[in-house]
């Protein structure tokens, strides 16, 4: 089994432990011993015992409607709705709710499935049980999952699994050290285009999770379960979109490893160590310049606004690109300052093929829609390298305004085989560009 197998064999075991922590129970009985003394002495009171509308309506009630005795009220409230049970086990259940304190809920809830509650019936609503302490009755009634929000339900009642949080918390924990413990990659495993497809994948398994849970929670209608499928739907579908694209990338560099290369690299490391500070002068250079030409746009632009509006909301503007240009200029920092310690980190390796390249981890391409390589050129100062121009579509605006981004990609040519570069130029040019 390889990395990408293992990670998302260990990803469906994560996320799958995860739901079963929150997996309710499909149906529960909620239980209540009747309190007919009390439900009596509410009903037939005198109105002065309360205030107000309250004490109002009883006396209408008790004007329209005389007192009639104890048992007669409570037939009257049965109706005929009751299960007179003689199994033993019930005696245990009525002193289990008798003896819950008056200050908390007076209700609980058990797993109907279970005995002495298997044989109730759901059109009936009341259980009757005679022993030397006389005719006692509980309420009960059938809660389905859908509508646990309602009810004061124990996380231990409401969520039966989590009985097995061990074995839930193994399940996880061997996922995560099965996929992500000491895991070796190979060169197209570690490769941007590997990582990419992995974490395409891995995210693809947590929004599958996260837009089910409301059919596995069963609180399909809601406002909330709504917007989490929608809004993992997108994700989701945006997740497979990477899938796509870096499962390309994947496979063209398995291609061009495996000998569908038009040339294949390696360096000593004075080679590369010159290399690499010299793309990473490049390359800083270069986000350099494209931030400065940024925050000068968004200068004019914030300052043109705050003096057209001249109000509070065009101050805030200006600090919000303000922000994001800040933002940034971390950006254009780091990433020259990552790739220069990863290339630091590691003689690297080049392969370059028809559609793409594979530079010491980064892959870059332009097979997919919407991309095309732009100009390859051999340029012998001031170090032997191929400058690879690619670009790929974008679009801003209201109005859907399409452009390209460009991309220069540099890579170095090891000494004495310059006329190998200059093949590949001339095979991904038909001759034009070679020269140096």
């Amino acid at each position: 089994m390889d990395l990408m197998q293992r990670q998302i064999l260990a990803s469906v075991v994560i996320v799958a432990a995860f739901m079963a922590g929150w997996f309710p129970a499909p149906l529960l009985l909620r239980g209540e011993v009747v309190q007919w003394g009390r439900l009596y002495e509410n009903r037939y009171a005198p109105p002065g015992s309360k205030l107000g509308a309250t004490a109002r309506g009883r006396a209408f009630v008790q004007s329209v409607t005389g007192p009639m005795p104890l048992t007669e009220f409570i037939a009257s409230r049965i109706q005929g709705r009751e299960m007179v049970v003689t199994d033993p086990d019930w005696a245990g259940i009525f002193a289990e709710l008798e003896a819950m304190p008056a200050s908390g809920p007076a209700a609980r809830f058990f797993d109907p499935a279970q005995a002495p509650f298997a044989d109730l019936e759901p059109d009936r609503s009341y259980v009757e049980w005679q022993d030397e302490g006389g005719i006692r009755h509980l309420e009960y009634e059938f809660v389905p999952a859908r509508d646990f929000e309602r009810h004061q339900i124990p996380a231990e009642v409401k969520f039966p699994l989590r009985r097995h949080w061990v074995l839930i918390l193994a399940a996880g924990l061997c996922g995560a050290i099965l996929g992500f413990g000491g895991a070796v990659a190979g060169p197209v495993e570690s490769s941007s285009a590997g990582k990419g497809l992995r974490w395409s994948a891995i995210c693809a398994i947590a929004f599958s999770g996260t837009m089910l849970w409301p059919f596995v929670y069963q609180t399909v209608g809601s406002g909330l379960s709504f917007a989490a499928i929608l809004m993992s739907g997108l994700f989701l579908l945006g997740a497979f979109v990477s899938m796509w694209l870096f499962g390309r990338q994947t496979a063209m560099v398995r291609r061009m490893i495996g000998g569908a290369h038009l040339g294949h690299f390696t360096y000593n490391s004075e080679e590369w160590t010159r290399f690499a500070h010299w793309n990473f002068g490049e390359e800083a250079s270069e986000k350099k310049s494209i931030w400065w030409l940024v925050f000068v746009i968004s200068v004019v632009i914030g300052l043109g606004v705050m003096a057209v509006m001249r109000d509070e909301a065009s101050v805030w503007v200006f600090g919000a690109l303000m922000t994001l240009m800040a933002l940034l200029r971390l950006l254009a920092v780091a990433l020259p300052r990552l790739a220069y310690r990863r290339h630091l980190g590691r003689t690297g390796e080049v392969y370059v093929g028809q559609d793409g390249i594979y530079l010491d981890g980064s892959v870059h391409s332009w097979n997919s829609l919407g991309t095309r390589l732009d100009s390859v050129a051999f340029q012998a100062s001031p170090l032997p390298h191929l400058r690879f121009v690619y670009s790929y579509l974008m679009v801003a605006g209201r109005s859907l305004y399409f452009f390209r981004n460009h991309v220069t990609v540099r890579v170095p040519v090891p000494a004495g085989r310059e006329a190998e570069g200059r093949a590949v130029v001339r095979l991904l040019t038909g001759g034009a560009g070679a020269g140096s």
